[in-house]
């Protein structure tokens, strides 16, 4: 179960990539593309990736009930990663809805308040830490043997992402308020 949630992993990350791309060039008013098969593509994956994380996280719980020793110093990146996550799963339902809505066939924009700013940042560092937090244990789950040089680069990469998202929303949040 472990190596499906790592997989499913790599394929979420690898839409988010794109979806991080296709997103920020829209709210820099780059180029409109919209990918909603890969949006919606990402929350089923996601979706997937909760139910078995939760598995997961009931199943080592058993096991710290059963022996008497959580440990919960030394499991403190375990818990910000269901932590982090738990999160996520509160803010991914604002951020799909926040930018507007089809009705009758027609596609509006909501307006895009400092409030609607403030929760999307959190949700970027919420994601952050999330990605922080398990690009290790996934990279693991592949066997992959020298982790300190792909988990830089990944995480690298994802940071640049992640700012680019940031002023992404910054500047989609000016051109709302400058209007």
């Amino acid at each position: 179960m472990r190596k499906w949630n790592a997989i499913l992993t790599a394929a979420i990350m690898t839409l988010f990539v794109v979806h991080g791309v296709l997103g920020a060039l829209n709210m820099f008013d780059i180029a409109v593309i919209i990918a909603k098969t890969i949006s919606y593509t990402m929350v089923m994956l996601i979706a997937v990736h909760t139910v078995l994380s939760v598995i997961l996280t009931v199943q080592s719980v058993k096991v710290w009930k059963r022996t008497g020793a959580p440990y919960l110093k030394e499991n403190r990146l375990f818990w910000s990663r269901r932590i982090s996550g738990f999160a996520l799963m509160l803010l991914i339902p604002f951020h799909m809805f926040s930018f507007g809505a089809t009705v009758d066939g027609v596609y509006s924009l909501y307006y895009f308040s400092g409030s609607k700013l403030f929760a999307s940042i959190l949700f970027v560092l919420c994601l952050a830490v999330h990605i922080i937090a398990n690009v290790k244990p996934m990279l693991i789950s592949f066997g992959v043997r020298k982790l300190k040089p792909r988990a830089g680069d990944i995480l690298f990469f994802l940071s640049i992402l992640l700012v680019i998202a940031v002023a992404a929303f910054i500047v989609y949040f000016i051109r709302w308020n400058t209007l």
